[in-house]
């Protein structure tokens, strides 16, 4: 995936959007979640691949299962920010900081057992 496709299919999103939003505004949030979903599909295709091969890796030096609880932070994280992103373009501010303190609460919530496990090798 190169940063060139990124950029110009965010540019087209914001064409597609500015349009939508002077001809029926009522549209505009749906047509930007429609673009998101595609967008968060077409960047999971493309990352496929490299998790793959670090999972890999990850497995052979016995590192599996911190990759998996890293990979899981990330992806909460990242849904939370999309989320959240949605959410203010949409006007709901409240919502959108629920989703924040959401993916913060999931975040720790995976760290804990990690956590508990160091310090009880101390």
């Amino acid at each position: 995936m190169s940063i060139l496709t990124v950029c110009g299919f965010l540019l087209c999103v914001m064409c597609i959007n500015l349009l939508v939003r002077q001809l029926r505004p009522e549209f505009a949030p749906l047509v930007l979640a429609a673009c998101g979903i595609l967008f968060g599909v077409f960047v999971l295709q493309e990352t496929v691949e490299t998790v793959a091969s670090v999972s890999a890796l990850a497995m052979q030096k016995g590192l599996s299962g911190y990759l998996a609880l890293l990979l899981k932070a990330l992806a909460a994280a990242i849904a939370c920010q999309l989320t959240s992103a949605l959410c203010r373009d949409c006007g709901e501010s409240a919502l959108a900081e629920k989703a924040e303190l959401a993916g913060k609460l999931a975040i720790l919530a995976l760290a804990v057992p990690s956590v508990v496990q160091l310090l009880e090798l101390l």
